[in-house]
């Protein structure tokens, strides 16, 4: 038997019993409306392991065995619960509705055997107070309202309870139609649609909108260029790359984020509000130059910050932000604005979280910590990276007292991982955010099935990190990315061109037959799950697997490239395909775009 998340203690008799002729579901006096909703979602749930139907009741039933009474219990955490099976009937106590709720998903993983549960029982509670995942929707990629949906179920099942989607221009704002329309924004209807099911799951929908940096598609058009901090692209020569995304700071930008704010905000039910301003490169290099040169860059920065969080307070908004710029100096980190919470993100196994965590604590200032799946710019996954990272992160932030954990998956380059290489990382998570000192690794092949992939038998996880492994077979696996992503994406871009140059022969013949090995095991033994998540990983493979004869041809290797196009050809044309059957359209022509860029342009 395996419980995921790993409980704070379990007592086991080592014996079951059946509840065979057990058929309601007993709530505590005065459960809410999320508490009744989920309660209903678990009995029909629970109803596949049982004979007859499981049936839920506020009252007291009349007639038919209880299988599960809940009895509120004020003496326990907040979120936590204690589960204890008797041979009459299962008690589960909680001091608040949350609780009852994770002990409900508990109590659905001890029936591994239809009607029969281990009498046992388990004292439980999170951690984390705040468990997220944030989904970037901003980079092509806008999942269908059905996917969305379909994954506040998995992060439920997951114990996750804070939901964010990144958003800079994907928000069908009235008006605006130039900076969304090729993106398939969602809609106010859809956002107050997926925070009343979020609700139901107890899950927080925050909203999250980029209000400093990152801003663009909005800065690049005539009617907002005056708002940039450069009017005209910069060149960021530390990444090698164009930018016009920042907002020059002042009150024309803070009328602007104000309109946004007004139109946004009202859609959800959260008082939290996610402001983003990581990233902001182009400051005082344009309008702020000269207020940057008399007051400090970081001055400036914090001085913009401070307005946003007065901005969202009158909006009826607690502010979260990325703590990646106040980082820099952090000797102004104690003047922030009293009430927000700084978001500490890094995405490699050795970022330096501890470190970090210890300039916010020690100014008093509540933060999360926010590692990421190390799906994006990868292909394959980055298995060893996204532990490490994941697992740093966990343990960091709760020695340093972090306020909760935010797991990110960004779509930068184009979105092309596919939805499943990032479940591994959104199990991890999930299991180290609840317990942060559990065996969560060797529960993940496990957690994925249970969560993303019922019915599954098991192997589907256990692949998925395989395949993320491939790009061990390199001494230098890359930074955000891995080795054969970079010789595809930019391998001239300076950052790429140092990586590649340092890929060996011998290590791009290794990873082709691991890559291979691993095909083979899918197509000889595919797991049980879904066509189109085999499909997904096959066509992913095959990029894989072109990217990883390119760099072979770069070391010296044979080359066929009107073949090596036509194979490219042919995932492209799977591309349109699998994106179309999880996401909206909006996008898939920019993504594609990318992938049509590989394509060699030099065959005789």
């Amino acid at each position: 038997m395996l419980i995921f998340p790993e409980p704070r203690r379990v007592s086991d008799s080592g014996s079951c019993v059946s509840y065979a002729d057990r058929r309601w579901l007993v709530l505590p006096a005065e459960a809410g409306f999320e508490l009744k909703e989920a309660a209903m979602c678990a009995a029909e749930l629970l109803s596949e392991r049982f004979f007859s139907p499981v049936e839920v009741t506020a009252g007291t039933p009349g007639a038919g065995a209880r299988l599960l009474t809940m009895v509120r219990d004020s003496t326990l955490p907040p979120e936590g619960y204690r589960l204890e099976t008797t041979p009459e009937q299962a008690l589960l106590s909680a001091s608040g509705d949350a609780g009852f709720y994770y002990g409900l998903l508990t109590f659905r993983q001890l029936l591994s055997e239809p009607c029969r549960v281990p009498l046992m029982r388990i004292d439980d509670a999170p951690d984390f107070a705040r468990r997220g995942y944030m989904l970037d929707v901003s980079r092509c990629k806008v999942p269908a309202m059905q996917e969305l949906k379909r994954t506040v179920d998995s992060l439920s099942a997951l114990r996750y309870n804070e939901l964010q989607l990144y958003m800079e221009h994907s928000f069908a704002f009235a008006g605006d139609e130039r900076v969304w329309f090729d993106s398939s924004p969602l809609t106010p209807a859809e956002i107050m649609e997926l925070d009343r099911y979020c609700r139901s799951r107890f899950i927080e929908l925050v909203p999250n909108l980029n209000s400093f940096g990152h801003l663009g598609r909005w800065l690049c058009l005539g009617e907002y260029r005056g708002l940039a901090e450069s009017p005209e692209p910069w060149y960021f020569e530390a990444w090698d790359a164009w930018y016009q995304a920042t907002l020059a700071p002042g009150k024309e930008a803070l009328d602007f984020i104000d309109r946004l704010y007004a139109e946004f905000l009202p859609n959800f039910t959260s008082g939290m509000l996610n402001i983003g301003c990581d990233e902001t490169v182009e400051l005082g290099q344009g309008r702020s130059r000269k207020l940057c040169a008399e007051r400090g860059l970081h001055r400036v920065y914090l001085d913009f910050l401070s307005e946003l969080v007065k901005l969202a307070g009158r909006h009826g908004r607690r502010v979260q932000f990325w703590g990646d710029i106040i980082l820099h100096e952090p000797e102004l980190i104690p003047e922030l604005p009293q009430g927000v919470t700084a978001l500490d993100w890094g995405y490699e196994a050795n970022h330096p979280f501890r470190d970090e965590c210890a300039k916010f604590r020690a100014a008093g200032i509540p933060f999360y910590v926010c590692p990421g799946t190390s799906a994006w710019n990868s292909i394959t996954g980055r298995t060893a990276n996204m532990f490490g990272n994941i697992g740093s992160a966990a343990r960091c932030g709760r020695e340093s007292g972090a306020a909760g954990l935010l797991l990110t998956d960004w779509g930068d380059g184009g979105h092309h991982q596919y939805w499943p290489l990032s479940w591994p990382g959104i199990a991890a998570a999930a299991g180290w955010s609840w317990n942060a000192a559990s065996s969560v690794e060797e529960a993940v092949p496990y957690a994925v099935d249970f969560a993303f992939n019922p019915g599954g038998d098991g192997r589907l996880g256990e692949l998925l990190l395989d395949y993320g492994r491939i790009c061990e077979a390199f001494a230098h696996p890359g930074v955000n990315q891995t080795c054969f992503w970079g010789i595809l994406n930019a391998p001239d871009r300076r950052c790429n061109r140092e990586l590649l140059e340092l890929a060996t022969a011998d290590e791009a013949a290794a990873a082709l037959a691991a890559l291979a090995s691993w095909r083979g095991r899918m197509t000889e033994h595919p797991p049980k799950a879904p066509r189109l998540v085999l499909d997904e990983l096959a066509n992913s493979s095959e990029l894989a697997r072109l990217a990883l004869e390119s760099l072979a041809a770069r070391k010296g290797g044979a080359f066929d490239a009107a073949a090596w196009n036509d194979g490219l050809r042919r995932v492209i044309g799977r591309h349109r395909d699998l994106w179309l059957a999880r996401n909206r359209a909006g996008g898939l022509r920019e993504s594609m775009n990318v992938l049509e860029g590989f394509l060699k342009k030099d065959i005789r």
